[in-house]
């Protein structure tokens, strides 16, 4: 220890590890004293500068001061203050409105990408900084990803099935019977002009009468009663 001077040095310490900031040095003086800095593990510095008298090999003591602990309080209290705003909203599931490049929910290493919450009853799927999905109050779906999803086997085949049974309108002329010679109607070939979904049927009491019936989608039958009251028929088969 050297009179007037604020550096102490000592033999074989590890005041780095040993030691902190802002506790107090108990000199050979028997005087407090507030390490200041600690340069080494055998190198410290003090305030005020040591009062008592030039000497070597001499014992000390480290301690804790008030004004340490004073500033350690200070320290954990300002850390629960910015812990509040933590714990009332994210702690609490609560995650504060967003935008696409920095969604309400993200990762770390990738900001742009994640869920957001941009307003009232609005949700949102981002990549990349670019809203992909975007569901509205009323649960309705915008976005490229609605665009791009994918329907199910069972729509798709649904969806090829007509497709098959339909004909190109290319094929279907002006008029109302120029439709292809070769294609197979089913139904439709039944159907009456008047109400098309009525299938042409009757049946007249009166001898020498013609009349069609209906058999199945790919069936009509020819009914003809002669003069002696006996009804013939012959099936035609549509294919």
């Amino acid at each position: 220890m050297t009179n007037n001077s604020n550096v102490v040095t000592g033999t074989g310490t590890s005041w780095v590890d040993a030691a902190a900031l802002g506790e107090t040095f108990l000199g050979p003086d028997g005087q407090s004293y507030e390490i200041t800095s600690i340069v080494s593990g055998v190198s410290l510095r003090i305030s005020p500068n040591y009062k008592g008298s030039t000497a070597s090999a001499q014992s000390y003591a480290i301690m804790p001061t008030q004004g340490y602990l004073r500033d350690l309080a200070a320290q954990a209290a300002a850390l629960v203050a910015s812990y509040q705003a933590v714990r009332d909203g994210a702690g609490a599931g609560k995650f504060p409105a967003g935008a696409a490049l920095a969604p309400s929910l993200r990762a770390a290493a990738d900001e742009n990408t994640g869920i957001n919450l941009p307003g009232n009853d609005i949700l949102q799927l981002v990549t990349g900084g670019v809203v992909r999905l975007q569901i509205a109050a009323d649960g309705t779906p915008t976005g490229v990803m609605v665009e791009k999803l994918p329907i199910s086997v069972a729509a798709q085949t649904a969806l090829n099935s007509l497709a098959a049974a339909c004909i190109a309108l290319n094929m279907v002329g002006a008029g109302p019977d120029q439709v292809p010679a070769v294609q197979q109607l089913g139904g439709l070939a039944f159907m009456d002009q008047l109400g098309v979904l009525t299938p042409m049927q009757s049946h007249p009491a009166e001898s020498r009468s013609v009349w069609t019936e209906f058999v199945s989608n790919t069936s009509l039958k020819l009914c003809m009663r002669g003069d002696d009251g006996v009804v013939r028929s012959t099936t035609w088969t549509m294919g």
